[in-house]
């Protein structure tokens, strides 16, 4: 008669070799399967609802990621001081050396802000450059928990117009379940309403937290009368596609400067830029997501001159560097005042 302590060895060597006959892979593709437990995102500070928020650049004239000129701590503290008094929410794009700067100076003055970090990929990177972005925005995320709120992985990168697009989806999938097997806060992808609204957007819906949705009425050629009834038509479809998602607005907003005529797309469009514009638009749109609670980061905090290029006959009048409720030179505009 055998023993119980050699019944009890034999046992663990039969369950031992049981599991060295599953193949290779097998416990990671069973993972994969295992339908998402969605983390919720529903940013607040002291139990204060602060969903109502804003994108937010630290680039100052003469600065821009194409010469890495970063802006100071001094400067950064300046500006989320006076962001901070409107929002307590912001969105930055990539995990650069300057978004350590930004949660650095939020967490050494104890400012009032919290942060959905971005990584910033692209076709154009290099893997190294990309997977560096990850890295990165994990890195921030597990540093600063009580600062990151979310971390958004990608911005722009599905949508079919997108210059930086990643065409290789899984790929994109790897990232965020990396992103999200080693951080707590919830996870994202951001994106236009022309991606999320398109049958594979779902693959990404499925690995995700939240939707980040992006949408612009300029920019699709509405005039200012009918901007912020088509803004939340284009929130409402994305919330029927996506019913188990909270969708976070985080892009869309109204500029204050354009180019007009010039052949160009942005030159055909027939939306009117200007202050008094983007103060009517604001000012629908922020009661809308107060009286809605729907998590918003509107574009943009400050007008980044960097942005659009300097080619054609008038760079700097276009829609892309006068998006900020703030000029560059950090004087508020209409809307504001």
């Amino acid at each position: 008669m055998i023993s119980t302590p050699k019944l009890a060895f034999l046992a663990v060597l039969v369950l031992l070799a049981a599991c060295s006959s599953i193949p290779s892979g097998q416990d990671e593709t069973s993972a994969a399967n295992t339908p998402l437990v969605i983390r919720e995102f529903s940013p607040t500070i002291d139990g204060k609802w602060i969903g109502n928020g804003i994108s937010y650049g630290a680039y100052r004239d003469g600065e821009g990621p194409d010469n890495d000129k970063l802006t100071s701590k001094a400067n950064i503290l300046e500006d989320l001081q006076m962001v901070s008094k409107r929002w307590n929410l912001i969105r930055m794009y990539g995990s650069g050396q300057q978004s350590q700067n930004i949660i650095e100076v939020i967490r050494d003055n104890n400012l009032p802000v919290r942060v959905i970090q971005g990584a910033w990929v692209s076709e154009h990177q290099t893997q190294a450059e990309n997977n560096e972005q990850v890295e990165g925005a994990i890195e921030l995320a597990n540093q600063f928990p009580e600062i990151v709120a979310a971390v958004n992985v990608g911005n722009e990168i599905f949508v079919d117009w997108s210059w930086h697009r990643v065409k290789d989806m899984d790929k994109v999938i790897g990232y965020i379940r990396d992103v999200r097997s080693r951080i707590r806060q919830p996870v994202t992808v951001a994106d236009d309403y022309n991606f999320w609204n398109k049958p594979q957007a779902k693959k990404i819906a499925d690995e995700v937290d939240f939707i980040c949705l992006h949408a612009y009425a300029f920019w699709n050629n509405k005039t200012l009368d009918i901007a912020m009834e088509w803004t939340e038509s284009i929130y409402r479809d994305i919330q029927q596609r996506h019913p188990d998602h909270v969708i976070a607005y985080c892009e869309t907003g109204w500029p204050t400067n354009r180019i007009y005529d010039d052949g160009s797309y942005e030159g055909g469009l027939i939306g009117k830029a200007g202050e008094n514009e983007q103060e009517v638009f604001f000012d629908q749109y922020d009661a809308w997501v107060d009286k809605n609670k729907v998590i918003s980061l509107y574009f943009e905090a400050f007008d980044e001159q960097w942005k659009g290029g300097f080619d054609g006959e008038n760079p700097m009048d276009k829609a892309e560097k006068h998006w900020g409720l703030y000029k560059s030179d950090r004087t508020p505009k209409q809307a504001l005042r």
